[in-house]
C-alpha cells in the first residue's frame, strides 16, 4: 500500500513539474510574440513619420517658387521708380492670349530663345501651348516683367478679378513643355502688379516686379533661385 501512495505521488509531481514548464513556454512565446509585434509597429511608425516628413518637404519645395517682401513705405517712395512693362517680352521671348476660358502662350524664334531652351525640352516656336490651372475668364490683367540685374527668364503674373495673383514658371516651363499657373497664397486685394526700377542708397541698382494692394501696400515679387 505504501508503494502504490509513493507511486501516485511521484506521478502528481511530475505532472505539476510538467504544467508549470508548458505554462512557462507558452508565456515566453506569447511575450516573445508581442515584443515582436510591438517593434514592427515601431519600426513602421517610424517608417510612416519619415515618409510623411518627406511629403511635406517636397511638396513645400514644390511650392516655394516665389519669395514674396514686404516694402516698407519710406523705402518705396524713396528707391522705387514705376516704369512700362518690357516691350522686348512679347516681342523677343513670347506672346500669352486669352482664349475663351484658356489661357495660351507661344514662343517666338529668336536669339533669346534658342540661348533659353534647352534641347530636351521638346518646345516649338510659333505653337500654341496652353497655360494649365488657369480660366482666362478670371484674370483681369496679365504682366510680364522682369526682375534682377539682367534679364534672363521673364516673370508672368496674372491678377485675377478677386484680388489674388497667380504665378507662371516661365524657366520650368521651358525647360519641361509644361507651363502652370500656381495660386500665391501670400497675395490678396491686389490692385496692381508694375514694373519697377529701384535705386537704393549706396546701391548699383535693379529692377523689380511690384504688387500694389487696395490699401496701398507694397510687395516685391521674386523668383527663388532652385
Amino acid at each position: 500500500m505504501k508503494k502504490i501512495i509513493i507511486g501516485v505521488l511521484i506521478l502528481l509531481i511530475i505532472g505539476v513539474i510538467a504544467y508549470v514548464f508548458v505554462n512557462y513556454d507558452n508565456q515566453s512565446l506569447k511575450t516573445n510574440t508581442e515584443n515582436t509585434t510591438e517593434n514592427t509597429n515601431v519600426e513602421n511608425s517610424s517608417q510612416d513619420i519619415e515618409q510623411g516628413e518627406t511629403e511635406n518637404i517636397a511638396n513645400e519645395d514644390e511650392e516655394k517658387t516665389w519669395e514674396i517682401k514686404k516694402v516698407n513705405n519710406t523705402d518705396f517712395n524713396n528707391n522705387y521708380t514705376i516704369e512700362e512693362q518690357y516691350k522686348i517680352i512679347n516681342e523677343k521671348y513670347f506672346n500669352i492670349k486669352k482664349q475663351g476660358e484658356k489661357l495660351t502662350i507661344t514662343l517666338i524664334d529668336s536669339d533669346e530663345n534658342d540661348n533659353l531652351l534647352g534641347d530636351t525640352s521638346g518646345l516649338e516656336y510659333n505653337k500654341e501651348y496652353v497655360i494649365n490651372n488657369s480660366n482666362a475668364n478670371n484674370i483681369k490683367s496679365i504682366f510680364c516683367g522682369g526682375e534682377g540685374q539682367d534679364l534672363m527668364y521673364p516673370l508672368v503674373f496674372l491678377l485675377q478679378q478677386d484680388g489674388t495673383v497667380q504665378g507662371i514658371d516661365i524657366e520650368s516651363g521651358y525647360k519641361t513643355g509644361n507651363f502652370v499657373a500656381k495660386n500665391i497664397s501670400e497675395l490678396k486685394d491686389v490692385e496692381k502688379i508694375e514694373q519697377a526700377s529701384v535705386t537704393p542708397k549706396d546701391d548699383s541698382g535693379y529692377v523689380a516686379v511690384i504688387a500694389i494692394t487696395k490699401d496701398d501696400t507694397v510687395y516685391e515679387l521674386r523668383k527663388i533661385e532652385k
